[in-house]
């Protein structure tokens, strides 16, 4: 069950029982609901995802000023995915990966049509995000792609001259991917 909803539900269930109490202590009686209250907190899928993005994208950044090493920045599209399955290993409901139309590492391609969509989008349009919903195993998610651009000689380097890259002609400030994010709509 989600947390926001269970505790929604246990406040919810005390602030009743407070009424039951207090009711009685008047002389009136309970009132009684046939359907449970809807719960007080909601959130607007755009507004998480865009939420998660921020933390993300401030933990590259941070990740990349620590010391500028090439090799150590190679390895940020590694850290990323390693972090985002220890989230999922800890029963996490939102999911985060970075996807590029010229994957370096072939598990970095995209994978479903929303994707492929939404990285075409932020290459053609950087400063905007990419919002749509989809559903992957009988489960909707609202997904959003974030561009992913090469924030320096040393990213823009390192995507040229490896050579599994299939774009060689990046240049500082080129989208060369992006972040995903997939918040669930159903619980």
């Amino acid at each position: 069950m989600n947390k926001i909803k269970m505790t929604a539900d246990i406040v919810s269930f005390m602030l009743a029982g407070l009424v039951v109490l207090a009711g009685a202590g008047c002389g009136r009686q309970p009132v009684r609901q046939s359907t449970p209250p809807e719960p007080a907190v909601t959130f607007k899928p755009e507004e998480m995802a865009d939420a998660l993005h921020a933390v993300i994208a401030a933990d590259q950044k941070t990740y990349a000023l620590q010391g500028g090493d090439e090799n150590l920045m190679a390895l940020h599209a590694q850290r990323l995915r390693q972090a985002s399955e220890s989230v999922q290993q800890q029963g996490a409901e939102f999911h985060y990966v970075l996807r590029s139309l010229w994957p370096i590492n072939p598990k970095n391609a995209p994978e479903t049509d929303t994707e492929i969509a939404g990285l075409r989008y932020v290459v053609s349009e950087p400063e905007s995000n990419y919002y749509a919903e989809e559903s992957l195993g009988g489960r909707r998610y609202f997904t959003a792609v974030y561009a992913v651009a090469a924030t320096g000689n040393a990213c823009a380097d390192c995507h040229n001259r490896d050579t599994r890259s299939p774009k060689k002609d990046f240049k500082p400030g080129d989208v060369i991917g992006g972040l995903i994010v997939r918040v669930p709509l159903e619980f």
